[in-house]
């Protein structure tokens, strides 16, 4: 089995490896994307509860949980990268701070009656309708009335926005744009 790891760079959990098996399914965000993201929301974490949808490696989720997040849901379809997810949750002792679910993601959020201060999009890039998945958020009424969405995708994606969503924030990092959308 290949493994890799990626780290948590900040808040009560820095530097705890989460070591997952790779596949060339799986594009954790880099450090420097996470360093650039949580800069961003560095005021805006405590006590918050955030949505890791397309969770992965669950490094978002986790990542804000170290800085004060007060709950994450974690939905991923995967079932080996959800059972890591909760095998990392329990190593660090989040167990009453999160729920995490073995779910495609449009289902889950057609099915969930949660709301939420932040959402992480972290979708596999050249498989995603990104306007379909903004507009099921927004469907669905996930999102709360301040909340915000980080969005990640390949900077050559061209993302078209309702005149509803505000851009806060945008950047490249490398290939990938970073977008915390309102």
């Amino acid at each position: 089995m290949n493994t890799s790891s990626i780290r948590i760079i900040g808040g009560r959990n820095k530097s705890y490896r989460i070591v997952f098996r790779a596949s060339p399914a799986l594009r954790p965000t880099t450090d420097r994307a996470k360093e650039t993201l949580f800069s961003w929301l560095q005021f805006e974490l405590e006590n918050k509860s955030c949505l890791d949808l397309f969770a992965g490696t669950g490094s978002l989720g986790l990542e804000a949980l170290s800085r004060g997040a007060q709950h994450v849901t974690f939905v991923e379809k995967e079932k080996n990268l959800y059972k890591n997810i909760i095998k990392n949750i329990s190593n660090l002792g989040y167990e009453n701070q999160i729920q995490a679910v073995c779910s495609d993601s449009f289902k889950w959020l057609k099915t969930n009656k949660q709301k939420f201060d932040l959402i992480f999009l972290d979708p596999p890039f050249d498989l995603i309708d990104y306007k379909m998945l903004i507009r099921a958020i927004f469907q669905n009424n996930v999102l709360n009335q301040d909340g915000k969405i980080f969005l990640e995708s390949s900077k050559h994606t061209s993302l078209e926005l309702s005149k509803t969503q505000n851009i806060l924030k945008d950047k490249t990092v490398g290939d990938v744009r970073l977008i915390i959308l309102q």
